[in-house]
């Protein structure tokens, strides 16, 4: 006899079913610990429900990143998650049998393996719930928007052969695409738009959710379109996913223009803006190396237009670049053999904060922008600034050894303090390797080795 009354049973089951799955894995650990028949008996039902939506993923594989926001900020198709959970729901009370079947699948199922003959069963099986059936998986209190996702994502689900074939094969369309793969290409695109006049799109559309890299699928689109041109591809139905990619790039362009043009004091945002210009800078470049763009073109005009103000930007920003550093060095002006340098690193004053997060912002801008330089047509300048910034940080730090070495007297922890924080931006620009070569310096400076100044 059940330690808890079926009743109750019956409801912790129904709370089980709609705990998201960061949630019950979380549970299962905590059970786990557990020696109460009755935590052993909820166990169990967790770890059916971790089953079940193991088997539901499998099923689903081609269609779960669709669920799920994009990270690269790119717009995109997403259904709401209770689609697919209530669909899986409905299946497991009208396909008992074939669940149960993939669910043996599941368990045996290599990543080499074939994909079993129930997992195509049930999509197509979920695809006529949803046209037959669509009551049976609208959430309470729908309306006519919950039918209209429905409606379309049974659409989806009619391509599942074709992007499961697509997905298989995901490595060998990130790589060189030859003649070969090119035709296998328009080959599944001309039978994904032989299911309805938007299923040609609708295949692209799961493609480019199941792309880390959204700004690829313009790789994609090129070859499905034989490298169309701006003009012709700016006019297709495919011209959404170009204005998607060119709307990115200008939004983030245009932030970073205001946030450049502002009065604020605060930099800290420089520390974003870099990787933000180089996604900008990448997704252009794949549009000017799988479209042929005019200079007149619809396309053509507004990457030209975004690259001109990416490059005035970034060019503005190099030039002061080592300025902002060199306001985060505390100085003093020191006599040094009867002349005076007023570059000299005051020991006695830490350095400020505000100014130190300027600094470190603006020297992550010069690292992330790096690989995009070329790309950008700032290379040389970003060189040159680099340079000007090495010689600004290696400077202070020779000055601050020389300190070190020389003066007695000193507060070793405020030096100590001032050194880790230089070093704090050198690791920011150069990387551990040069951050650890400046400790190795310190370290066998007179400041932590006083016996040598005696001798």
């Amino acid at each position: 006899m059940s330690d808890i009354p079926p009743q109750k049973l019956s409801l912790v089951k129904g709370l089980v079913k709609t705990m998201p799955i960061g949630a019950l894995r979380t549970l299962d650990k905590a059970l786990a610990l557990s020696r109460d028949a009755k935590m052993k008996q909820v166990r169990g039902l967790v770890l059916l429900e971790l089953e079940a939506r193991h088997v539901r993923d499998l099923v689903f594989e081609p269609y779960l990143a669709l669920f799920q926001p994009r990270e690269d900020g790119l717009d995109a198709e997403v259904f709401p998650n209770w689609l697919l959970n209530n669909l899986w729901r409905e299946l497991q009370t009208t396909e008992v049998q074939l669940c149960g079947e993939a669910g043996m699948a599941a368990r045996s199922l290599r990543d080499d393996d074939p994909t079993p003959v129930p997992f195509f069963r049930l999509v197509t099986a979920g695809a006529r719930i949803l046209r037959d059936d669509p009551l049976t998986v609208v959430p309470k209190g729908h309306d006519e928007r919950d039918l209209r996702e429905i409606s379309e994502f049974a659409h989806y689900l009619d391509l599942h052969r074709l992007l499961r074939q697509y997905l298989n094969r995901l490595p060998d369309w990130m790589g060189r695409i030859d003649a070969e793969k090119a035709a296998t290409l328009r080959l599944w695109y001309k039978d994904a738009c032989a299911f309805s006049e938007d299923a040609g799109v609708r295949f692209i559309e799961a493609i480019f959710a199941n792309m880390d890299d959204g700004a690829m699928i313009i790789k994609i689109i090129a070859t499905v379109a034989d490298r169309p041109n701006d003009r012709f591809l700016a006019e297709s139905e495919l011209a959404d996913f170009g204005e998607r990619i060119l709307l990115l790039a200008e939004e983030r362009t245009d932030t970073f223009k205001r946030l450049m043009n502002s009065k604020s004091k605060d930099l800290s945002f420089m520390a974003t803006a870099g990787a933000d210009i180089s996604r900008c800078l990448m997704a252009l470049s794949g549009l000017e190396q799988y479209i042929e763009l005019a200079r007149d073109g619809p396309w053509g005009k507004r990457v030209a237009a975004a690259h001109k103000t990416i490059a005035e930007l970034v060019e503005g920003r190099l030039k002061t670049a080592a300025g902002l550093i060199q306001l985060a060095l505390p100085m003093r002006a020191e006599k040094v053999s009867g002349r005076v340098r007023k570059d000299y690193p005051d020991v006695r004053t830490p350095m400020d904060e505000a100014a130190t997060t300027n600094a470190k912002a603006i020297l992550t801008f010069l690292k992330d922008i790096k690989h995009t330089a070329a790309n950008g047509g700032y290379a040389s300048l970003l060189t040159k600034t680099v340079q000007e910034v090495e010689m600004v940080l290696d400077g202070y730090m020779d000055d601050l050894i020389s300190i070190a070495n020389h003066d007695a007297g000193l507060d070793v922890d405020a030096v100590m303090t001032l050194f880790e924080a230089v070093i704090d931006l050198i690791d920011t620009l150069f990387g551990e390797e040069r951050a650890a070569l400046a400790r190795r310096r310190v370290a066998s400076s007179d400041l932590l080795n006083p016996s040598k100044s005696v001798a």
